[in-house]
């Protein structure tokens, strides 16, 4: 690697780091943020929710326009875009203004994404364009991993406010090194338009389904807000597919939307995130809850997984280039899938060491597996799409990690909480309704062992919380199952449809 491809990386490396870091510090600085502001959990989510609703309904349409238009050009633009809301972000006097500079940067995270990936496979040979990807996807790991630390000392020793400024210098650097290395790759020449009509339907349908994942535990998935979402996200796709057949300006080209091996490895990589987002979310608040870990000690705990993740995924470039991509998609979706299930059979002893082998496991798959599925789908298509295929790889990412999380969430609060209720009718405790709600609200996380102390008294709490850490685990182990089989039909997805070489078109 020459030293204009290195200074390259480094700042879309600054890129990514901005995107990953941004998803998981802000979530520390939640309680600070709701205190700042005198707001209520159903507020302050939307600090989260909106960030990731812009990221991915907006991914495939810069995807697009990075490739008509520019990579360097749009990925400037971007950065530009992320600065100037962190730091309104930062500087906003109430929680409105907040949640609008959020999504503001989700999209600018958005407009980054496909571009970072598009330059940085079109930057080197295609000896090196595994490599490329993986050191993306380590980056992202180490950023996601660091993301909580940084969070929380910012908040702790300064301010939340903090959480925001600091991606503005983070920025400048990545935009300085780009205006001044960076070459600007043509852009396409037989796409002269917008399609505002692909980008309008395409656009609702996502945003309808996205929204309606995260919403549906709390609505439940056959309440009428449910189903009228899921009709109107239906509804609007067909439009989509209808409308974009052979036309000129199609949002996303028929040579991309009818590419076989293209979307065989996003459907693959739409298997494989659920996994990643699910040991994330429920594991450290398992720690917290029941090994009665700090914060800090919880996010520690998942080092084992961040670590191989991030150490694996440039050295899948590696085992991609000598194995091809069929060989390396089933090598990673095997490991993740036997770290999964060793999760699920191994994780919940009395000792912490029995759950690190299948942490190990779950990253150097999730390393490999993710390199290798995006690897392979950016390089089924002509080189001059690849910032498209990134964004539309990574729609499905989140498409797939958000349906993942609903149903492993509905699948584990059915599970614990109706195996609880009964272990509690079986000991006769003559609990209130409200006891029940509180443990049920400790269960989801909304509630501390303190409060249900408080609420029930602590004989009661003793005699009821080796039965609550029971029913959780159990609930958990399902919900994580489930995740599992999803990986299963990844890996026969992998093994029985897709071509052991590439075919560029």
């Amino acid at each position: 690697m020459n030293r204009k491809q290195l200074l390259t990386f480094i700042a879309m490396g600054i890129g990514v780091f901005l995107i990953a870091v941004d998803i998981t510090s802000i979530n520390v600085a939640l309680p600070a943020i709701e205190k700042s502001f005198a707001i209520g959990l159903g507020k302050v989510e939307w600090i989260i929710n909106g960030y990731t609703l812009a990221f991915g309904v907006l991914v495939v349409i810069t995807g697009r326009l990075a490739d008509m238009y520019g990579r360097k050009r749009v990925f400037l633009f971007g950065v530009v875009l992320f600065a100037i809301a962190s730091l309104i972000g930062g500087l906003a006097q109430d929680a409105g203004l907040l949640i609008a500079m959020r999504t503001l940067q989700g999209a600018s995270a958005a407009v980054l994404w496909p571009a970072i990936v598009g330059i940085c496979y079109s930057s080197v040979s295609d000896s090196q364009k595994g490599y490329a990807v993986g050191l993306l996807f380590g980056v992202t790991g180490v950023g996601n991993s660091l993301g909580p630390l940084i969070g929380g000392a910012l908040t702790e020793f300064l301010s939340w406010r903090w959480v925001l400024f600091v991606n503005i210098p983070l920025a400048v650097v990545a935009g300085l090194i780009t205006i001044y290395v960076v070459s600007e790759q043509s852009a396409e020449d037989e796409e002269k338009g917008i399609d505002y009509i692909g980008i309008i339907t395409i656009s609702i349908a996502l945003f309808s389904l996205l929204y309606v994942f995260d919403q549906s535990i709390v609505w439940g998935w056959l309440s009428f807000k449910t189903i009228g979402l899921l009709l109107t996200s239906i509804i609007f796709f067909f439009l989509f597919l209808k409308l974009e057949k052979n036309r000129d300006i199609a949002l996303i080209p028929d040579v991309v939307r009818n590419n076989r091996d293209f979307m065989l490895y996003c459907l693959t990589i739409a298997t494989l995130v659920p996994t990643f987002f699910c040991i994330f979310l429920y594991l450290p608040q398992y720690f917290e809850k029941f090994r009665h870990y700090s914060p800090l000690q919880a996010g520690l705990a998942m080092v084992p997984t961040v670590l191989a993740y991030a150490i694996t995924s440039p050295l899948a470039g590696n085992i991609y280039n000598k194995y091809g991509p069929k060989h390396t998609i089933l090598l990673g979706m095997a490991l993740t899938c036997i770290g999964t299930f060793g999760i699920v059979v191994f994780g919940f002893a009395e000792s912490y060491f029995y759950i690190v082998p299948p942490f190990i496991l779950s990253g150097i798959g999730l390393g490999i597996g993710l390199t290798s599925i995006t690897t392979s789908g950016v390089g089924a298509v002509k080189e001059s799409m690849a910032s498209l295929a990134g964004g539309v790889i990574m729609m499905f990412q989140l498409t797939g990690s958000a349906l993942g999380i609903a149903i492993v969430t509905t699948i584990f609060i059915d599970t614990s909480v109706t195996d609880l209720m009964g272990k509690i009718k079986e000991l006769d405790l003559n609990l209130s309704s409200s006891n029940i709600e509180n443990i049920k609200s400790f269960i989801l996380g909304s509630n501390t062992q303190q409060v249900l102390e408080n609420e029930l008294g602590s004989s009661n709490v003793d005699k009821l919380f080796p039965y609550i850490r029971e029913s959780y685990v159990k609930g958990l182990k399902i919900g994580l199952s489930f995740t599992g089989f999803l990986l299963l039909i990844g890996t026969a997805i992998t093994l029985f449809f897709t071509k052991t070489i590439v075919n560029k078109t």
